[in-house]
């Protein structure tokens, strides 16, 4: 998620949504409209938008392995710097804002963060992986970045192979290379099943499809925004660690339908998947990859999960905190439905409601605008600007 430097009211936007439509609950609906521009070209896979103070948008393709500079209504250009180099980027996969205007590219083709100066040189790195390499490390994948270039990120208690049922929400200082510990955030059941005998033993952990379980993301000012499941709230950590609990949202559950798995085993294919392998010296190595037949849904199909009767309230990752410090929450609809975002105010409750057009998701937010993305029958990506 990017979020710029600047704060505004953000609904609604002048002649990008609709007039209010009041809901049952008094809630106003408002649905985006025309696009403003388009970047010209598809995309192999948008994992990433960034919109820098002068206009210029940032925009992270990871299959395409390119980190490219658009200027919305005018030109693009690509940073070709492409390697293994100290100032060289592999897999782009994440753009983050920090401060004066730089960027936190998250590179998991190297397992790093790279910070990039408004001038799009390359600064300091930073190893993804914090500790001995291994089941128990911690990642630095960020969630989310604030305005004094702090690094939000989330850790499984007992590590990667862990199986308890929460997280812990935490913030990692950059300056002192510490990290303090927020929260937590309860994550979805999962079903681990063993194979092989004890020379050959092979272990897998498999999520359980549309599991409840709580989302969370920053604000700019380092406030914290957490989606809870059970029951569907929002709750904000503030800075002195004090909890703002809002009231629960009644919502009817979606029923899951066969269209609805079909939809969350294409979602499986954009998870993140981390390997620790050993070289031939015995040194272990790390790597990512996402998508495709090494990502953790290749090669599943329906019948190999049990699914439940309805879907929770939000699906994984579903908080998106925009620059005016309000928090979009993602919810679930039956399948082939337009994106719905629930909008939360500072105190917690729900303020508005926000429909994208058909087909396209949310990929950032800009100075008074949004960028969604849509997939086309290619599985090509085509970044727009709201």
């Amino acid at each position: 998620m990017t979020k710029p430097r600047s704060h505004w009211s953000w609904l609604p936007l002048a002649g990008a949504l609709m007039a209010p439509q009041l809901e049952a609950q008094e809630v106003p609906l408002h649905k985006v409209q025309q696009a403003t521009a388009r970047y010209a070209d598809g995309l192999g896979s948008l994992r990433g938008v960034r919109e820098l103070s002068d206009g210029r948008v940032l925009i992270a393709d990871g299959l395409g392995e390119a980190l490219i500079v658009w200027t919305p209504g005018g030109t693009a250009d690509t940073l070709t710097n492409v390697g293994q180099g100290p100032e060289e980027y592999r897999v782009p996969d994440g753009l983050f804002p920090l401060p004066g205007d730089a960027t936190l590219l998250v590179d998991i083709g190297n397992a790093r963060l790279v910070e990039i100066g408004p001038d799009l040189s390359f600064g300091e790195t930073t190893p993804i992986a914090q500790g001995q390499i291994g089941p128990g490390m911690t990642l630095l994948l960020p969630v989310g970045t604030d305005d004094a270039g702090r690094i939000y990120y989330q850790q499984r208690v007992g590590g990667m192979m862990d199986a308890a049922d929460s997280a812990l929400i935490m913030r990692f200082e950059p300056s002192t290379e510490s990290s303090t510990q927020l929260g937590k955030s309860k994550l979805p059941a999962q079903q681990r099943e063993t194979s092989g005998g004890a020379n050959n033993r092979r272990e897998v952990v498999r999520p359980l499809p549309l599991q409840p379980q709580d989302a969370w993301g920053p604000a700019a000012n380092g406030r914290v925004g957490v989606a809870r499941a059970n029951p569907y709230r929002f709750d904000w950590i503030g800075t002195d660690g004090r909890l703002i609990s809002g009231p629960s949202v009644a919502y009817e559950p979606v029923r899951v339908r066969s269209a609805d798995r079909e939809e969350w085993l294409e979602s499986l294919s954009g998870g993140l998947g981390v390997m620790v392998s050993q070289t031939n010296q015995g040194a272990p190595q790390l790597a990512f990859r996402r998508g495709g037949m090494g990502g953790p849904g290749g090669g599943a199909n329906a019948d190999d999960f049990q699914w439940p009767d309805v879907k929770p309230a939000f699906p994984p990752n579903a908080v998106r905190v925009a620059p005016d410090g309000r928090a979009w929450v993602l919810r679930y609809r039956p399948a082939g439905q337009p994106a719905l975002y629930d909008v939360f105010g500072a105190d917690g409750r729900r303020v508005a409601q926000v429909e994208l057009p058909p087909d396209r998701e949310l990929a950032g937010f800009g100075a008074g605008a949004l960028y969604l993305s849509r997939t086309d029958e290619l599985d090509f990506a085509w970044l727009e600007r709201y």
